[in-house]
């Protein structure tokens, strides 16, 4: 290999590793921004935390008569039209099966993807908030049953 050619090659090295840094200097400068945009917000919600934590002090009374609104949820809960609506779909996909039953089985049951995290997660928080209020028993890590069955599927 002569002088020419190591040259040449060194010429096409130095142009593809150029483009490569310029590439990177814009997906840093893209990042830059997404982060400059995600600092702004969260400094709006801290100020926003503020406002409404120093309202809470001067006008206490205002603040404990302010009505809170529900979200409407997606999926199962908005087709049937409301939280109590989904969590009655949850407890009777429960009752039909007849044993424990894991969060992904809930979820094909009610005719959502299982594949797609929200509605796990969706129906998981459901089954959770049931956990808490008495409804249905956690029996293992990842396994819900009414909460009257619990006894019968442990013991």
């Amino acid at each position: 290999m002569d002088v020419g050619e190591v040259l040449r090659l060194l010429d096409e090295r130095e142009t593809a590793c150029r483009a490569e840094a310029d590439r990177l200097q814009a997906e840093a400068e893209r990042i830059g921004a997404l982060l400059a945009g995600c600092r702004q917000e969260l400094e709006r919600l801290v100020t926003a935390r503020e406002v409404v934590g120093e309202l809470a002090v001067a006008y206490p009374a205002a603040i404990a008569t302010v009505a809170v609104v529900p979200v409407p949820v997606a999926g199962a809960a908005a087709a049937g039209g409301d939280v109590e609506a989904f969590t009655k779909q949850v407890l009777a996909v429960l009752a039909e099966r007849g044993r424990p039953a894991r969060c992904r089985e809930v979820v094909a049951a009610l005719g959502e993807d299982p594949s797609v995290a929200r509605h796990v997660e969706r129906v998981r928080h459901r089954l959770k908030k049931l956990c808490a209020a008495g409804q249905v028993a956690q029996i293992t890590p990842g396994m819900f049953t009414l909460a009257g069955a619990a006894s019968t599927a442990s013991g």
